[in-house]
């Protein structure tokens, strides 16, 4: 058991550090997040959907448009025809 307690600390320990670089990470983004989410507010200000349902709504459009895109780069190389 000792040796799994000194593993489960160890893991606590990298847990707090990787939390620690995340909130650091987080502050130096401060003003663009702010700004990011000041914008998706206004989106869901001007549309009456619960803000689950707008968030799904752009993560579909999202990966459309990565699917048109992945389309574009494949039909350009010559791997896909349309």
């Amino acid at each position: 058991m000792d040796q799994r307690e000194r593993e489960l600390a160890r893991r606590e320990e990298a847990l707090a550090k990787r939390e620690k670089e995340l909130a650091e990470k987080e502050k130096q983004l401060g003003f663009f997040s702010q700004a990011v989410r000041d914008k998706k507010e206004s989106w869901y200000d001007h549309i009456h959907v619960s803000v689950k349902t707008m968030d799904r709504i752009i993560w579909v459009v999202s990966i459309l448009l990565a699917i048109v895109v992945i389309l574009i780069i494949l039909e350009a190389t010559g791997v896909f025809k349309l």
